[in-house]
């Protein structure tokens, strides 16, 4: 993730189809009938918010970058059986960032 992903911020377009992506895979998030969009709605934070909620984590609807919700979800995507291998350190994550990097070696590489 680049930016916080939360109602009261503007939430980056590849952000927001990584976090519907995730959080679908995991059954949190159901595509409306209206399809994918790159922009928030409120499935996806309600689903964020029910995530946190079934993973005991803070629920405030929101997501930060290499923060306990994201961690926690990068963590649930890798041990389903099509984990990404991170090319810079090894770690097997979920590919919430990227297929390539984990959260932590993209948040280094874009500081």
């Amino acid at each position: 993730m680049r930016g916080v992903v939360d109602r009261a911020a503007r939430v980056d377009e590849d952000d927001t189809l990584q976090t519907k992506s995730a959080l679908g895979e995991l059954g949190y998030y159901k595509l409306p009938g209206y399809g994918l969009t790159a922009y928030p709605d409120e499935p996806m934070f309600d689903g964020i918010k029910k995530y946190q909620r079934d993973n005991k984590l803070r629920v405030d609807g929101v997501m930060k970058p290499g923060g306990e919700t994201e961690n926690s979800l990068n963590q649930k995507l890798a041990a389903r059986s099509h984990g990404f291998k991170c090319t810079r350190c090894g770690v097997i994550h979920g590919g919430v960032v990227s297929r390539y990097l984990c959260a932590d070696c993209y948040a280094q590489l874009n500081s």
